[in-house]
């Protein structure tokens, strides 16, 4: 009897082993499982994107556009007077081309540069400039004005980071 149970006192750690392997195998088994239904709902997620077009996204971009500030016919008269044929498209311009004006410092070896899609030209004074460097953004409330020959002056007003 004593043989017997020398014989089950060494099977026991090996059936422990089985055991594990058995729970190991199923756990990976659910793991490559849920990893291929990742991979196909990423897959499909890709596929639906690619099936937004701009035609689809068009109410939301009328939407977008409604809510941007506008100058009035005073003011685009008044600054092209002084030289600007497309006042808020050239104010934007000038004001991205400079990116000296912006008081933050960059980050992580970034660089700031005015964002022009997040620009808005508030009136025939102020500006309101996002920016960024890839890492931090910000913005800016910028005061302008324009001579008689069409050259933009800027001063900062205030910023900040986000």
């Amino acid at each position: 009897m004593s043989e017997k149970l020398f014989k089950a006192h060494h099977a026991l750690p090996w059936l422990l082993v089985i055991a594990l392997a058995v729970i190991c195998l199923t756990f990976y088994g659910k793991l490559h499982q849920s990893r291929e239904a990742l991979r196909l709902c990423e897959a499909q997620s890709h596929d639906l994107r690619e099936q937004l077009d701009v035609a689809n996204m068009a109410p939301l971009l009328s939407i977008q556009r409604e809510v941007q500030p506008s100058l009035s016919e005073f003011e685009l008269r008044r600054l092209q007077r002084k030289g600007l044929a497309n006042p808020v498209f050239e104010l934007i311009q000038d004001l991205a081309s400079r990116p000296e004006l912006i008081p933050a410092e960059a980050f992580f070896g970034g660089t700031m540069h005015i964002n022009t899609a997040e620009t808005y030209v508030l009136t025939d004074r102020w500006v309101l400039a996002g920016f960024e460097d890839g890492h931090v953004r910000g913005n800016l409330w910028m005061e302008y004005d324009v001579d008689q020959v069409g050259r933009i002056t800027w001063r900062v007003l205030g910023w900040y980071m986000n």
